[in-house]
């Protein structure tokens, strides 16, 4: 495997701190209907779904999935919509209420800081605040040409009563700015009845199969390092990672183009140096995390506070730790691309010290007692 360097420069670039997020408040065909204003949209790694050509994106580079968020006010509700590819709530702060279905009301459930969604697609899905405060609700998306979205059609009809109205090509039109309404022909079509009909109903019990409560995180020593003295845990959330563990699943192992998991380190302790073939996202959500890049004389390291994000590009060597000092455990999400398990490559030695500690991975990748593991077995 190639070995790759990140440079300081291109560090900055990648490491995405919130005073570098600038909010576009009329991203979307909703952003002037009563109790949608002030909408914010953020489009961290690539565009998203945002249908304003004036959105800000801090890192266009593909990475098979988009990162991106809504800044939601107290009292502010995004309206229904539907994606064709996976949408991903993660509640970073702040407290929210989801909703689907064709006219909204087929069921509702609360999202609470750090918990996580997978809502599925092609299903109408909103949201509203369900805090006093500011909340930052971040989404990862599937692919990196997610398709777009389509609105209900009562979106759409009152949205052209505040001037706005949306073309076939996902365009936003402002008859405040262009005049008159664009040719029906160029209009984004409404869902006729007959369309709104065939999309699937879920039920409260299906989607909260579907929703990772922060409570309900499942973390265990799941790599290979921990049997070296290295200290840190992941718990599964969507799709299959970097986890060395057997007993580690997702709550959705549907393919949705990308995996998360939860990865936490505690102060003084950190992981090993490793590395994937894949692009790895690193997003922060609770207390400081250290990252350090490369090896030998070229590392290079970064700190990450809450709501930051770090993209590490394939073959770039990587650990985690947090300082003695610190006065709380590093909570962070890794995001990797594929709907395939993701293999870790490690740090020079560190296999060999963990066959001392009878530790190995089977022919499976999972961690495993070496002395029960038979020799391995040649291909003729």
């Amino acid at each position: 495997m190639e070995e790759v360097f990140l440079t300081t420069a291109e560090l900055a670039k990648r490491h995405l701190r919130e005073s570098d997020y600038v909010a576009d408040t009329e991203a979307f065909i909703d952003c002037r209907l009563p109790g949608s204003m002030p909408k914010e949209n953020f489009s961290m790694i690539g565009p998203g779904v945002t249908q304003s050509d004036k959105q800000v994106v801090n890192l266009r580079e593909p990475h098979g999935f988009n990162i991106g968020a809504a800044g939601v006010h107290p009292g502010i509700t995004n309206n229904l919509h539907l994606h064709f590819t996976s949408e991903t709530f993660i509640a970073a702060s702040g407290a929210y209420t989801l909703r689907w279905g064709v006219k909204g009301d087929e069921g509702s459930l609360p999202l609470e800081t750090g918990d996580i969604a997978v809502m599925p697609t092609w299903m109408f899905r909103g949201f509203s605040s369900a805090s006093d405060e500011y909340g930052f609700l971040m989404t990862v998306l599937g692919g990196d040409d997610t398709g777009g979205i389509l609105w209900s059609p009562d979106v759409l009809k009152r949205a052209r009563e505040t001037g706005l109205w949306l073309t076939k090509d996902n365009r936003l039109v402002d008859t405040a700015i262009d005049g008159t309404p664009p040719e029906n022909e160029s209009l984004m079509p409404l869902l006729s009845e007959v369309d709104m009909q065939s999309i699937k109903r879920w039920s409260a019990e299906e989607i909260r199969r579907r929703v990772l409560k922060l409570s309900e995180r499942k973390f265990c020593a799941a790599t290979l390092d921990t049997a070296c003295g290295f200290q840190w845990k992941l718990a599964p959330a969507v799709g299959f990672g970097i986890t060395q563990a057997r007993a580690h699943w997702p709550i959705v192992g549907e393919p949705q183009g990308f995996s998360i998991e939860w990865a936490t380190v505690a102060p003084g302790q950190s992981s090993a140096a490793f590395r994937t073939v894949e692009k790895m996202v690193i997003i922060n959500v609770f207390g400081t995390l250290r990252v350090r890049l490369n090896r030998g004389d070229q590392q290079i390291e970064c700190t990450l506070a809450p709501r930051e994000i770090l993209s590490i590009p394939a073959n770039v060597w990587r650990a985690f730790s947090v300082d003695h000092e610190s006065a709380a455990v590093a909570e962070f999400l890794l995001v990797l691309p594929g709907d395939s398990r993701k293999r870790i490559e490690w740090e020079d030695g560190l296999v060999a010290k963990a066959l001392q500690a009878d530790a190995a991975l089977d022919a499976d990748g999972r961690i495993a007692r070496y002395s029960l593991l038979p020799p391995p077995m040649l291909c003729a």
